[in-house]
């Protein structure tokens, strides 16, 4: 009876977790410290700074940029999420980075240019595709290259439990190219969810998958099943709100997004958005998180596994004498 107690307590629990990582961070979205450039020079943009934070504060980080050029390459190269031209009453978003950070910008600017009686022209310089009109399949996907970057680590534990580190490390490497493989076609090619960017997709899938799984093939070894139900919590109810999901790191509450830009599922999230969408810019970051986690997994794997107490030997029985 108190292992079925137990049993019902830990899923109430782990119901509870779920419920308060997601809830509470995607419930009530608020922008922090959306990066915007203004073309201008930089009276003009703190003029603007300091209009925007009277009325929501800590909301934007505006930067000038001398050109409407240099702006622009600022956001392709992923250093904005937006660019405001006064000038020109035009705003330049990039709705493929965050559909909820485009639309919030747009709203906002176009209020500001209302109260001045102007007309805002608004240009979305990389939109999303139309296999993913509502921006979700980044966190979709992301979702799908870690549950089977967990039950890869976990099915070779046991079906392989004598492997030494680096065939571990090999069969795991085999393996995340062959998911990356179907993934990167289903996704790509066959939904056009992630189109136009197979090599790099596919790569960027891999090098998310043999992260995921090294690192679970290490705790693995040096913590037995817990090892495994440990990441499955970090990455899936943590790491992947923790990232801000569909909304973006810049809509969930800060110390959350701190979190989650230092787990492998944010960061990886923004490797493929940025090599599918912006021809590889700014992925030096997130491929500098998924090297330390893999890092991490493969040191893991050379760690001795637990001892088991071995099982005392049976007492020797007595035979009566004839």
């Amino acid at each position: 009876m108190k292992k079925i107690i137990g049993a019902v307590l830990a899923a109430t629990v782990l119901g509870m977790l779920f419920v308060a990582s997601f809830l509470g961070a995607f419930r009530a979205p608020e922008p922090h410290h959306v990066p915007v450039g203004v073309v201008g020079p930089q009276a003009v943009a703190g003029q603007m700074a300091a209009a925007l934070t009277k009325a929501r504060p800590g909301a934007f980080d505006l930067t000038a940029y001398p050109t409407a050029a240099a702006a622009r390459t600022a956001l392709l190269d992923r250093e904005v999420d937006g660019v405001i031209d006064p000038a020109a009453a035009k705003l330049t978003v990039a709705s493929a980075a965050g559909r909820t950070s485009a639309t919030v910008l747009t709203t906002v600017f176009q209020n500001v240019a209302k109260a001045q009686g102007r007309t805002l022209t608004v240009e979305d310089a990389v939109p999303l595709p139309a296999g993913d009109s509502g921006g979700i399949a980044g966190m979709f996907y992301a979702l799908a290259l870690v549950l089977p970057a967990i039950a890869m680590a976990v099915i070779l534990s046991r079906a392989a439990p004598g492997l030494t580190a680096p065939a571990r490390a090999g069969v795991l490497l085999a393996g995340a190219v062959t998911a990356a493989l179907g993934n990167a076609f289903l996704a790509g090619t066959v939904l056009g969810a992630l189109p136009g960017a197979f090599p790099g997709l596919t790569l960027a899938s891999a090098a998310i998958v043999l992260t995921i799984a090294l690192v679970v093939a290490g705790l693995l070894r040096v913590a037995g099943p817990a090892g495994a139900g440990l990441a499955a919590l970090l990455f899936i109810p943590i790491g992947l709100p923790a990232s801000g999901g569909p909304l973006g790191a810049h809509f969930v509450p800060e110390w959350y997004a701190a979190i989650g830009g230092l787990l492998p599922v944010g960061p990886g999230g923004d490797l493929i958005r940025n090599v599918v969408h912006f021809d590889g810019a700014a992925v030096t970051g997130p491929l500098a998180v998924l090297a330390f986690w893999a890092a991490a997994g493969a040191v893991l794997l050379t760690v001795p596994g637990r001892r088991t107490t071995p099982a005392p030997a049976p007492a020797p029985v007595a035979v009566p004498a004839a």
